[in-house]
């Protein structure tokens, strides 16, 4: 019998999404969403094929090096700037995130300025 992939969500996300990933993954997660230090950063780290960032964790070379296990970095952010991806890439390290999220909400919010300022 093969046993499932560790991930680790490092904050807090919603309760649908932690559901859908137990359905293939075995899930630690920080529901609390506490701010760890790097060292409990890693420490929960170790064992994990995968984690799923938000864009407030730093993942660099030091970080990957001590989770040799690991295979993948989501990041829940439109940037990558917190991740170390050439570190990543010559581990064989997967780096994703999440391109465009943002694009919609921020012209509604531009488009909504313009209004209040057209209004005074």
């Amino acid at each position: 019998m093969m046993t499932k992939p560790r991930i680790l969500v490092a904050r807090a996300i919603f309760p649908e999404v932690l559901e859908r990933l137990a359905t293939c993954l075995v899930v630690e997660s920080n529901q609390a969403d506490e701010a760890w230090s790097r060292e409990q950063l890693i420490e929960r780290l170790r064992g994990c094929q995968g984690i799923f960032t938000t864009g407030s964790e730093r993942i660099d070379a030091a970080l990957l090096a001590a989770c040799p296990q690991l295979k993948i970095c989501a990041n829940m952010a439109v940037g990558y700037n917190t991740i170390d991806v050439a570190a990543a890439t010559r581990l064989g390290i997967l780096v994703t995130n999440t391109p465009g999220i943002l694009t919609e909400a921020t012209a509604d919010l531009a488009f909504a300025l313009i209004l209040g300022v057209a209004r005074r």
